[in-house]
């Protein structure tokens, strides 16, 4: 295990609000590589969100808190279990259907757009019942100020949920 001195991502969102672009690009390089490792060892972290991604003094990401996470699930295998931090959870999960390592992947658009827009793209106040109301039922909320580039990113990897079978 890692020892990471410097803050958490979410500290940074709200000393920040919003980063700037190239600083958005590298921390979400960072999370992805860091996902697709832990993805081909068959761990689903399954609590992805900015408290859980630490940043060392140089600003490199490093994933923590695995108390949700599970392991031994590869390819195609898929689990249940309602787990994970409103707001952040995929809709399979809300739904208790079952899911894979895609799950991740939603939570992963959600972080993105905080980073580069200041907020998740669905309501994130504190009502749980209206956060899970939009993130089954709304459509992903991208300001059109932001870059087409950016917006493809954070819907390609929120697709990567099945979200498109429920």
């Amino acid at each position: 295990m890692e020892l990471a001195l410097g803050r958490s991502l979410e500290d940074e969102i709200r000393d920040w609000r919003r980063f700037e672009m190239p600083r958005v690009v590298f921390h979400a390089a960072e999370i992805i590589c860091g996902l697709q490792f832990l993805h081909s060892k068959g761990i689903i972290h399954r609590d992805l969100k900015p408290g859980n991604i630490l940043l060392d003094k140089q600003g490199h990401v490093k994933i923590a808190d695995f108390g949700l996470a599970v392991d031994d699930i590869f390819g195609d295998q898929t689990i249940v279990g309602y787990a994970g931090t409103p707001g952040y959870m995929a809709p399979e999960i809300l739904l208790k259907k079952e899911y894979n390592a895609g799950v991740d992947w939603w939570s992963t658009g959600i972080v993105i757009s905080e980073m580069a827009i200041g907020r998740s793209p669905f309501y994130s106040g504190n009502d749980k019942k209206k956060i899970w109301h939009s993130t089954i039922r709304d459509k992903l909320e991208l300001p059109d100020w932001l870059s087409a580039e950016m917006s493809d990113l954070i819907r390609k990897v929120s697709i990567i949920s099945c979200i498109e079978e429920l």
